[in-house]
């Protein structure tokens, strides 16, 4: 994400509910300086909601996007397999012979 983004999520996470304007300085310079003590629960219904605005803009692939995936990374696998297995069975007969 741009920091053009996180500075547009923070000004929206820090305006209130009628858009009148930013909360508080105290509060936005709180959130950017030091956590909030205790307030790991108080701060949790605003980090599912920034963790649903944020699933909102995730562009989810489709079924042929998720095939491709899938076949780049099963022929990935099979490839780093035969590497490994050649190399295992060179090195392998290399300590035969030193053995």
């Amino acid at each position: 994400m741009a920091a053009e983004d996180h500075d547009n999520e923070r000004a929206r996470l820090t305006t209130s509910p009628a858009g009148a304007g930013p909360v508080g300085a105290a509060a936005a310079e709180r959130s950017d300086s030091a956590p909030v003590k205790g307030g790991g629960i108080r701060r949790f219904p605003g980090f599912l909601k920034a963790s649903w605005a944020e699933l909102q803009r995730v562009r989810w692939p489709d079924r042929t996007q998720v095939a491709q995936g899938t076949g780049v990374v099963i022929v990935f696998v099979l490839l780093a397999g035969a590497f490994l297995g050649g190399v295992d069975a060179v090195a392998s007969q290399l300590v035969d012979l030193v053995i």
